[in-house]
């Protein structure tokens, strides 16, 4: 398998988490690269603002999310700290071997946004999740730079939120946008 598929997220971004319900899709067609990054440094980049600091948008994303995860028969309830400070998480994630990322990003994102409103900007919470030493290693400085270094790369090749793939040069935004990808990977195999 040639093609490779980099996908951007952040805990704190519910649209990251359905985007990463579909990854199993691409995975028949390409190798993905789960890259755990800082929304609020891509907003900041780029000038954007998360869709809830817009009321009229606000009211509309928490319905949108409600069908959506129905949709994906995963369970939703709005998280009571919102917006959360993932810091820790998202250094948590960047700690982790990569082939350990996807189902410690998919726990994350289930005791976050799946109903168990876990405070994830909390160390022992993401002890309890993801193992005491997984929190020890977030705080290593490579690992902080690497997080910073993988946030810089995106806001640079464009990004302006989450999710945010890369199928080489071709970004693309957006849960939604999952059946592009696979298109565009179907029609270049």
């Amino acid at each position: 398998m040639s093609a490779r598929i980099e996908f951007f997220y952040d805990i704190a971004s519910p649209y990251s988490f359905l985007a990463a319900l579909q990854i199993p899709r691409l995975q028949a067609l390409a190798e993905v690269e789960w890259r755990p990054f800082l929304i609020g440094g891509v907003f900041k980049a780029s000038g954007n603002v998360m869709p809830a600091a817009n009321p009229a948008k606000g009211q509309y994303m928490f319905k949108d999310l409600k069908r959506l995860f129905a949709y994906h028969g995963e369970p939703f309830r709005f998280p009571s700290r919102f917006p959360i400070n993932s810091l820790l998480a998202m250094r948590c994630l960047t700690a982790l071997p990569p082939e350990q990322r996807p189902e410690a990003t998919l726990t994350l994102y289930r005791a976050y946004w799946g109903g168990a409103d876990r405070d994830l900007a909390d160390p022992a919470v993401l002890a309890e999740l993801l193992g005491a030493e997984v929190v020890a290693r977030a705080a290593d400085e490579a690992v902080k730079a690497e997080l910073k270094a993988t946030t810089e790369d995106a806001a640079t090749r464009g990004a302006f939120g989450a999710p945010t793939f890369f199928v080489g040069k071709d970004m693309y935004f957006g849960e939604d946008r999952v059946f592009l990808i696979e298109h565009a990977l179907q029609q270049a195999g």
